[in-house]
């Protein structure tokens, strides 16, 4: 019989900390990324003239406060567009 293994990570902020890097590494300045919530696609080259965000504005330099401009979900509801689905 096996002992159990203890867990890598103790508590869920280091959990969420490590999917936020993670994320991060997979997005670059000019990734389209995606709501999950309702398919809204933000471009950086558009930016979000809705919330005052400028054209040329990368996603990981977005406040923390952005929300989906179609339906409210933060940015942790944003997941890289696959281009070959979209």
């Amino acid at each position: 019989m096996t002992e159990a293994k203890e867990p890598r990570f103790s508590t869920s902020a280091e959990v969420e900390a490590m999917l936020e890097q993670t994320r991060n590494a997979r997005i670059g300045d000019d990734t389209r990324m995606q709501c999950k919530v309702c398919w809204h696609v933000y471009d950086p080259e558009e930016g979000c003239p809705e919330q005052g965000i400028d054209p040329g504005t990368p996603f990981s330099a977005l406040p923390d406060y952005f929300v989906c401009p179609d339906c409210g979900h933060p940015k942790d509801a944003f997941l890289p567009f696959d281009e070959t689905i979209g």
